[in-house]
């Protein structure tokens, strides 16, 4: 950082600019200009896109033409503000990326926080902060300035002060070697503040360019998660996105490992996806298509040609994907697994810090949980249905509890490059195995209760089963009747009343409660009902809650499982929207003629205002019908529209919007 302020002699109001230039003759850029920001009507200039051992050029001048003497004075202003979190620059997230131009010139090395899971920290950090939105999609993106090899990592922190806890982190996911980050519901709390930490690879110092989004305001919003496995880019390949009656847009990743795209839609409205190939290269390729906590649709490597999804928008969330920790599966009774992963999630859950030997991370992989019923001896055998595929696997606990992902390296982990079966055994000499070493590692004595994660990963990414069995000897066991419930499911809808909470147990045992919570702005959970458990039972049971009172928007719940004993489990979130009325149905006909029609709840007797927009938002039509509580049909004239897009609103004599959503006038 450097300062350079004119002081008053004759002349008392200057101006001043800073430039950059190879040499006295030019060619000049501006970097900085400033009329009175100093003293009285004296210029000053701070800025921090100083490189160490350039030569930077100083222009003053007379404001209006005044001409006398003046003093100067250019001095290291030392770190720049946000060289520690306590001085994080607040990131605004847009619906949009707007570049801001960034340093870490004089940034000192941060102490006492968590090493990045990514990259080559050799410090000079600086950092920023931003407050999850209540959809939980943020995109960092970063480009290169006269720094090329920028990494950064995202942390969550109680305060300023920490304690940090690292979340996600990446290296070069952007164009060249530049970062980027996608952050899901699965990594956000809404409302909560998260702390980004920016250095260059092995501490280079320099500027860049860095911008924080968000989604649009709607319904809900997927996220298109475009993958290229080189990074150079789909070529002319993209995914046309079709939502109601709008024009398709086509989505591509121009040069970078991974994209994303956010389409915002409107309950009731159709979504189509469609993938066009445009030459050489499809094996590089893959997409997601993401609906807060799941996968909607995927595909890839060589995706598929033409029409590939189409559903209609409802807002509730699929369950987690098994490649993300939090869809781990739970194992019981030593059965046979048989899987064929084919993506890695949603979300990184591993990094340099929870790997251990997995030294490239994810690669079609997939989460598991067991817990030991009986102390013993665990071995496992996992055998690709293809012996040429490298599958590797990591192992992590004994745990008191599951939190996803791991925060600890793992117990167990093989990472050797041979093909064929492997997983661990008796005769077995390492716990770690890495690329040279065998395919075997060590069996694990286990007790009575603990916990443990395990993640098998298909190295060859072949996209082709396993098989995997279990060798469990000195009295070990799998047994997961010592859970006290088995929960097979959460889920949640709106209904007229509220918001409808449903669940099912296969099996309890000395269950004593369900205890209903919800999670507050603040990202805490508060509960909001409790109903008796069946307390022991080896048959399917089913449970149902209704929430009055939902909040307006997304609303997250989990249910606290409580046994006799006191001991309590928590089940994975769910998120369901909420909306002031409950729409039976989408805008009909779509496209429209003369009339169009929409169904809904209406809460009591009143007004209902019922309002056409053109594509420019300028109203172009309005009507008011007064109607009674219960099930209506709003209808509305549109034969003297001309042909396009419209907005149709249905609101209350108070403004309060029941519906909002788009259709085509033929």
């Amino acid at each position: 950082m450097i300062r350079v302020e004119a002081g008053t002699n004759s002349m008392t109001d200057t101006g001043m600019a800073l430039y950059a230039a190879t040499a006295c003759a030019g060619t000049f850029t501006l970097i900085s200009c400033d009329d009175d920001g100093g003293t009285g009507n004296m210029s000053l200039i701070l800025s921090s896109a100083i490189i160490p051992g350039n030569i930077y050029y100083i222009r003053v001048w007379g404001n209006g033409g005044a001409w006398g003497t003046f003093n100067i004075c250019a001095t290291n202003a030392g770190p720049p503000p946000n060289d520690e979190p306590c001085g994080a620059i607040s990131l605004s997230l847009t619906s949009t990326c707007i570049y801001d131009f960034y340093s870490n010139n004089n940034a000192t090395n941060s102490l006492n926080i968590p090493a990045p899971g990514c990259g080559i920290y050799g410090g000079n950090d600086v950092w920023f902060s931003f407050v999850a939105p209540s959809n939980g999609l943020v995109t960092i993106r970063t480009l290169a300035g006269s720094m090329t090899n920028l990494d950064m990592a995202v942390y969550t922190a109680t305060t300023c002060s920490g304690p940090f806890t690292l979340i996600a982190c990446d290296a070069a996911s952007g164009p060249g070697n530049m970062p980027f980050l996608t952050l899901t519901p699965l990594e956000l709390v809404a409302g909560q503040t998260y702390y980004l930490r920016v250095w260059g690879a092995s501490g280079a110092v320099g500027n860049f360019d860095l911008c924080a989004n968000t989604a649009p305001a709607a319904d809900c919003v997927y996220a298109l998660r475009m993958y290229d496995s080189q990074g150079d880019g789909w070529g002319t390949s993209n995914v046309s996105v079709l939502v109601g009656a709008g024009p398709a847009v086509a989505y591509t990743n121009t040069n970078s490992d991974q994209d994303v795209a956010y389409i915002p839609v409107t309950i009731g409205q159709v979504v189509q996806l469609s993938y066009n190939s445009g030459g050489s290269g499809q094996g590089e390729i893959q997409y997601i298509l993401q609906l807060m906590y799941g996968v909607v649709y995927s595909d890839g490597p060589t995706p598929g040609t033409g029409l590939r999804y189409a559903g209609t928008a409802n807002c509730q969330s699929p369950a987690p994907a098994t490649s993300d920790c939090y869809g781990h599966t739970g194992i019981c009774n030593a059965q046979l697994i048989n899987a064929n992963p084919t993506n890695t999630g949603l979300t990184a859950d591993l990094n340099l810090n929870n790997r251990g030997c997995l030294g490239s991370n994810e690669r079609q992989g997939a989460w598991y949980s067991f817990r030991p019923s009986n102390g013993g001896t665990l071995a496992f055998t996992i055998a690709p249905t293809n012996s040429g595929d490298d599958y590797d696997f990591a192992i992590w606990g004994p745990f008191v509890s599951l939190t996803c992902p791991p925060r600890v390296p793992p117990t167990r982990c093989n990472y050797s490059g041979a093909t064929g079966d492997t997983g661990l055994s008796t005769t077995a000499t390492n716990p770690s195995e890495g690329a040279s070493g065998s395919k075997w590692s060590t069996a694990m004595t286990v007790a009575t209760g603990e916990y443990y994660f395990m993640y098998i990963s298909n190295w060859s990414q072949s996209g082709l089963a396993f098989n995997l069995t279990w060798q469990l000897t000195n009295g070990a066991s799998l047994d997961c009747t010592l859970l006290p419930v088995e929960l097979l499911g959460l889920n949640g809808y709106p209904v007229p009343e509220g918001i409808h909470l449903e669940w099912s147990t296969a099996t309890e045992m000395n269950s004593a409660s369900f205890a209903v919570e919800r999670m507050n702005a603040d990202g805490s959970f508060a509960q909001i009902g409790q109903l008796p458990a069946a307390g022991n039972s080896t048959s399917a049971i089913n449970y149902q809650f209704l929430d009055e009172h939902p909040l307006t928007g997304f609303n997250h719940y989990r249910l606290k499982m409580i046994d006799i004993d006191g001991t309590s489990k928590m089940s994975d979130l769910i998120a369901v929207m909420h909306r002031y009325e409950f729409v039976r149905g989408a805008i009909h006909p779509n496209p429209a003629t003369d009339r169009i029609n929409l169904d809904l709840e209406l809460p009591e007797d009143g007004v209902l205002t019922l309002s056409v927009l053109d594509a420019s938002g300028r109203l172009v039509r309005r009507d008011q019908q007064t109607l009674s509580e219960g099930t209506v049909r709003a209808a509305m004239d549109v034969s003297g529209l001309e042909s396009g897009f419209y907005e149709f609103v249905a609101a209350t004599s108070s403004g309060a919007i029941l519906h909002s959503g788009r259709f085509m006038k033929e």
